[in-house]
């Protein structure tokens, strides 16, 4: 049985796979082996993540700006935020992925209105970046240890939440909440109509008229508003969407090439493989017998945002 990368709530919020079902935690160490393009769509979530490089590089997009991550970076990505990451072709990258839900901090009414709310904010830092040069590198620290193999599992969920609130508290000492503020995103709430739309009915033949209405907007601010978030044509997202789904089927799937690509809106199979090969460098043949599964870290994004 396929499974989808991203599941969502009615308000196409993101709901994880998380590790524990009665714990709204997801951890995972994943790597992307070099020559495949993989890419994670955009998508938004309540939870708070935080991801390190290990080794390698990879890109990531965050409401609309792009940040390069090397080996020994990171970054944590606000709650609510657009964001997606891929690999450019030819690069390997190894990687930890820790996502929690902010609950969790909020021990109280106050704790949340003091300490949770002002990070949470639309106007706050969409994400900060983590280095090992700056008073980041503490939180580095608190995510490498949260994943030494020799880690007690009895009380590794008490340790996960012991390591937010050390993290929150970091963050309130090196960062003036009351004066690190910025716009809030504009059309950030239509741009989710028409990726969600896009996500919907990817299978199906759309224009971009029809991406437009569902947004209530003009055609020529449709494209505006997606090359902002995403930096591409609405056009270019749709296919780039239906390869990801394709992707899925391929790992997913008995299905044979051709009926991939009916099924994720390709007009033919011959116009699939070659827009496959343009964007992820292989055929989806290759694709689908050199990649058996596509691992948890891309499991866990289920149906669309």
């Amino acid at each position: 049985m396929n499974k989808d990368i991203i599941t969502t709530r009615s308000d196409k919020s993101q709901i994880f796979d998380y590790n524990n079902p009665l714990f709204y935690c997801f951890r995972d160490r994943h790597f992307i082996r070099p020559g495949i393009t993989t890419y994670i769509p955009e998508h938004w979530h309540e939870d708070i993540e935080y991801f390190y490089v290990l080794d390698g590089c990879i890109e990531f997009m965050v409401n609309g700006k792009q940040i390069h991550l090397d080996k020994g970076e990171g970054i944590c990505v606000n709650s609510k935020r657009i964001h997606s990451n891929w690999s450019n072709k030819g690069s390997y990258c190894e990687f930890l992925c820790l996502v929690i839900h902010p609950s969790y901090m909020c021990a109280s009414n106050y704790i949340e209105q003091r300490y949770v709310a002002p990070i949470l904010a639309a106007g706050c830092n969409d994400y900060i970046l983590l280095k090992q040069d700056n008073w980041t590198k503490k939180i580095i620290d608190e995510l490498l240890n949260l994943f030494d193999e020799n880690k007690d599992p009895k009380t590794l969920e008490l340790e996960i939440i012991e390591a937010s609130f050390k993290c929150l508290r970091l963050m309130h000492e090196h960062i003036d909440f009351s004066t690190a503020k910025q716009a809030v995103p504009i059309h950030a709430s239509t741009f989710k109509s028409m990726m969600s739309f896009i996500q919907d009915h990817y299978m199906d033949k759309i224009s971009l008229e029809d991406i437009a209405f569902s947004g209530n907007v003009g055609k020529t601010l449709c494209a505006k508003i997606f090359k902002r978030y995403v930096a591409k044509t609405p056009g270019d997202y749709l296919i780039s969407y239906r390869i990801t789904k394709s992707m899925e089927l391929l790992t997913g799937s008995d299905l044979s090439v051709t009926d991939i690509a009916f099924q994720t809106g390709f007009t033919s199979g011959s116009h699939y493989t070659k827009t496959f090969r343009e964007m992820v460098g292989c055929t989806p043949t290759e694709y689908r017998n050199t990649n058996p599964g596509i691992g948890a870290y891309a499991q866990h994004y289920e149906h669309a945002v």
